[in-house]
Formats: C-alpha cells, sequence, structure tokens
C-alpha cells in the first residue's frame, strides 16, 4: 500500500477545519472528533487533537480513515490546496537580496535543523530576518506543542546564535502574520523587477 501522499520534498498545513477544503484527506481526518490540526508531508501525516480527547480512542480512527483514503484513489489534494503546496527547501533557496548572515542562516535550517525536527514529525520555515532577529514559522507537530517555546529557543535559537554570531534572537510567528510578512516581501520583489511599478488588477 503506498502512503506517500505527496510528492517528495513538499508539505502542506491545515491549522484548523477552515482550511480542509484544500484537501479531501485533510477534510476525512477533521471529521473525526477530536481532530484539532493536520500537517501532511511527503514522508508522513501529523494529527494535533483537543484536550479532552485521548489518543488511544483517536490512534484507531486517524488509521482507519488514512487507509480508507488510499485505498479510494482520491487526489490528496483540491485546485486550491495544490496551489498553496510549499516546497521545504522553498523558503531556504538563496535570494538575490539576501547578504551572507541571511544565507548562513537558511543553509543552517535546511542543512542541521528542519532535518532533525522532521525527524519528529515537525518543521520550521524562514519567513524574514530583521536587525538580528531571525523569523521563525513552526508546523506540524512543532506547532503549538507545549515544548514549542523550548523547541525554538533551546534549540533552533540556540544553533543559530552559536553558529552566527549575527543572530541576536529567534520569534515564531503565527500563519497570519508569517503570510502578511511574505506578501510584503513579494510586492516589494514585484516592484524591484518592474523598476517600481505595479499593476493593479
Amino acid at each position: 500500500m503506498d502512503l506517500s501522499f505527496l510528492q517528495p520534498g513538499f508539505s502542506i498545513d491545515f491549522p484548523s477545519k477552515e482550511h480542509a477544503f484544500k484537501s479531501p484527506l485533510a477534510s476525512k481526518l477533521f471529521k473525526i472528533q477530536g481532530v484539532e490540526a493536520v500537517f501532511i508531508s511527503d514522508e508522513y501525516i501529523t494529527v494535533r487533537k483537543t484536550p479532552d480527547v485521548e489518543w488511544d480512542s483517536l490512534i484507531p480512527h486517524i488509521q482507519n480513515a488514512i487507509i480508507e483514503f488510499s485505498n479510494s484513489g482520491e487526489e490528496t489534494l483540491s485546485e486550491e490546496g495544490e496551489n498553496c503546496l510549499t516546497g521545504y527547501n522553498d523558503d531556504t533557496e538563496p535570494s538575490d537580496d539576501d547578504d551572507e548572515v541571511v544565507l548562513a542562516v537558511k543553509e543552517l535550517l535546511a542543512t542541521r535543523i528542519r532535518p532533525m525536527l522532521r525527524a519528529d514529525g515537525g518543521n520550521v520555515r524562514y519567513i524574514d530576518m530583521d536587525d538580528g532577529t531571525v523569523y521563525l514559522l513552526l508546523e506540524g507537530a512543532c506547532k503549538a506543542c507545549p515544548s514549542s517555546h523550548l523547541t525554538l529557543k533551546g534549540g533552533i535559537e540556540r544553533m543559530l546564535m552559536h553558529w552566527i554570531p549575527e543572530v541576536v534572537e529567534t520569534q515564531e510567528v503565527s500563519d497570519e502574520v508569517a503570510e502578511d510578512i511574505l506578501s510584503e516581501k513579494r510586492l516589494r520583489k514585484k516592484l524591484k523587477e518592474s523598476n517600481g511599478v505595479v499593476n493593479a488588477q
């Protein structure tokens, strides 16, 4: 049975059931009472539960839902989901605007930190860096985990500051804040490419 739901190196996050329209698989999982969030990658699926439900009663339903979906032959993502699909390395790919410090941060995230988090069902995305502060988005098992602050400060921040002296601290951002920052960066890039003129459509 093939339980690979996405092409290698890709993932998509469903922080709530309102995002489930992007994936028939996520929709199926959110129908299970107690499922709070879903993260689908090329190698694993991470499910976050509500506090009132025990894992012992939840896991069999999750396993059955995944097996049933796999046997159904349905596509993992809807058209909207395909448009939201992001590669693990998209955020750490070098950009023309990156200085040496940002390039070093991206490389460390991609080669050392991300593999460590993925081994535990999580992920981290680079969002921005400003005045020594690195802004990151945690996903999968890392998001809303009771020890997420420890993961960020005791693990990610400590490693970045050890290898890159210019890093002062790390800050976790929400999905909404991350999208605002990335939208602004895309707009700046478009303005630069068009010599300061962007056509409103």
